[in-house]
């Protein structure tokens, strides 16, 4: 992991990312460790992806740097031609 460390204060460990993602192959599992992001930035991340697939790009706050890098973790995993 890095040195970043989460707003929370606290990284998110491996159960809470495999809580908020279901089964992950442990690569990206490591990936996302790494940037530092809190288990709410994970699930910030994941959920502003599944909204974008469902409704188009959605206007919202801007994302903190860690979600950014968890949603380029997680659209870069993702298979197939709906990837920008």
């Amino acid at each position: 992991m890095n040195d970043r460390a989460a707003p929370s204060g606290q990284a998110a460990s491996a159960a809470e990312i495999r809580a908020i993602l279901g089964p992950i192959d442990e690569t990206l599992l490591i990936e996302i460790q790494r940037t530092g992001a809190s288990a709410a930035e994970v699930l910030e991340a994941f959920t502003r992806l599944e909204e974008d697939d469902a409704v188009g790009k959605v206007v919202r706050r801007p994302a903190t740097a860690a979600v950014v890098e968890v949603m380029a973790i997680l659209d870069a995993a993702r298979p197939g031609p709906e990837r920008d």
